[in-house]
């Protein structure tokens, strides 16, 4: 990967494409080329989506087609467009996620789209800022946003209620969130297992970075160029300790408990608290064990501060794109009020558009819980460190040989540091 990169970079400079801050008008019908990630969906609302947006785009811009470029697997999405770029057969336009955005942007595969913005005064005022953040380097802009979710606790109202346990409320602790654990953890006795658990964690470092900030802690220094005296600092051991004791007081089920399963735990009765993003509000309305009446959702308990992720979709331009002024025109329709509003009727995410996502405040009991919480969302290491899936696959490993191969807290973190450090390129 990292050599398809230096490939990539280097072919700008050779080729000298045109400037961002030049876009050249092609004129006449032109078909413009999207690439995004997953296969031909069969979910009829997302269908339903996509056809109400080709039809409006094709209303109001007969002459600019649109095709899209499915690229199956979230896994193979990235090193298939890094593939195409190095041999210039990139697609016009991206679908750039927050947890890669990086590896584009510094790399300089995208078009700035600034300069578009500000041939024609874009309001860019109506987004949330933190999250049209996540595609800026400075006054460089390499993405309008689509949706987003911040990371939120849910929990099951019946089983709280069943146990006669208040549900929880903004501001609680880590200490409040554990004691919660603990009451509704349902062990038999002579039984080798619970039959309910508190909690339910899942070893993804995407779900568990979270943690690490509360308690001050984190993977990478503030300017991403190291790991060492940060992802094995005090703080920081403080948080993984915590959150895999959970599991090794039976709080939580194994992980080889959760994978051996097949099926959510959480929706199925079986786990009282589960962190995860808006998506789960359409698994919640579709499941036939779980209502969505039944569920609440609450910040995530803090140690030192109240912060959260968020994980974003938005759009982008690469350079090598041959009709930029009509792909800037695609790019703004995507992220405009039109398929902002479409979009957020699907519910996976919280539109960007902050009017947007206002106007929804009230469509579900959980949204206003949501909306209240982006201001205390931060972007993804992904979005400003171009190898950080590696980093995430380190991570996990970590805490697999914590709560796997029992390796004590302080070595598998200082361990992983050294790992990571390496990765990252700072010796």
């Amino acid at each position: 990967m990292r050599r398809l990169l230096l490939m990539t970079g280097i072919f700008w400079i050779v080729a000298g494409c045109a400037s961002p801050t030049q876009p050249t008008d092609s004129g006449g019908a032109v078909t413009l080329h999207l690439a995004d990630w997953g296969g031909a969906s069969v979910d009829t609302n997302m269908n339903r989506f996509q056809q109400e947006v080709d039809a409006e785009w094709a209303r109001i811009h007969p002459n600019i087609r649109i095709e899209l470029e499915h690229i199956p697997g979230s896994g193979e999405y990235v090193p298939k467009l890094l593939t195409s770029i190095v041999a210039h057969t990139e697609p016009d336009m991206v679908s750039l996620d927050a947890s890669s955005a990086a590896i584009f942007i510094e790399n300089n595969a995208l078009k700035d789209l600034a300069p578009f913005a500000k041939a024609e005064s874009f309001d860019e005022g109506v987004y949330y800022p933190n999250v049209l953040g996540l595609a800026k380097r400075g006054d460089q802009l390499f993405a309008l946003p689509a949706d987003f979710t911040p990371m939120m606790l849910y929990y099951n109202k019946r089983l709280f209620d069943k146990a006669g346990i208040p549900y929880p409320s903004d501001g609680w602790t880590w200490e409040e969130f554990l004691q919660t654990c603990r009451k509704l953890t349902i062990a038999s006795a002579g039984s080798h297992r619970p039959s309910q658990y508190g909690f339910i964690f899942e070893n993804w470092m995407p779900g568990w970075i979270m943690w690490l900030w509360q308690a001050g802690g984190d993977v990478l220094s503030p300017d991403g160029k190291r790991s060492v005296g940060y992802l094995d600092s005090t703080e920081t051991a403080s948080a993984v300790r915590f959150f895999t004791d959970i599991v090794k007081e039976r709080l939580a089920p194994s992980l080889s408990e959760t994978a051996s399963q097949g099926v959510d735990l959480f929706s199925a009765g079986k786990v009282a608290m589960k962190i995860s993003g808006h998506w789960s509000i359409v698994g919640f309305k579709a499941s036939e064990t779980i209502h969505l009446e039944d569920v609440g959702v609450v910040s995530l308990p803090r140690k030192k501060k109240r912060i959260t992720v968020m994980y974003e979709m938005g759009y982008a331009m690469t350079r090598g794109c041959k009709h930029p002024n009509e792909a800037w025109e695609y790019i703004k329709f995507l992220s405009g009020a039109f398929v902002q509003r479409k979009r957020a009727e699907l519910g996976i995410g919280i539109s960007a558009h902050r009017a947007i996502a206002e106007e929804r405040r009230h469509t579900n009991p959980l949204e206003p819980v949501f909306l209240d919480n982006v201001q205390y969302a931060i972007p993804p290491w992904g979005a400003r460190v171009e190898n950080y899936a590696q980093v995430e696959d380190i991570g996990k490993e970590m805490v697999d040989e914590i709560l796997i191969g029992n390796k004590p807290v302080e070595l598998a973190l200082h361990e992983a540091a050294k790992r990571i450090q390496a990765e990252v390129g700072t010796p």
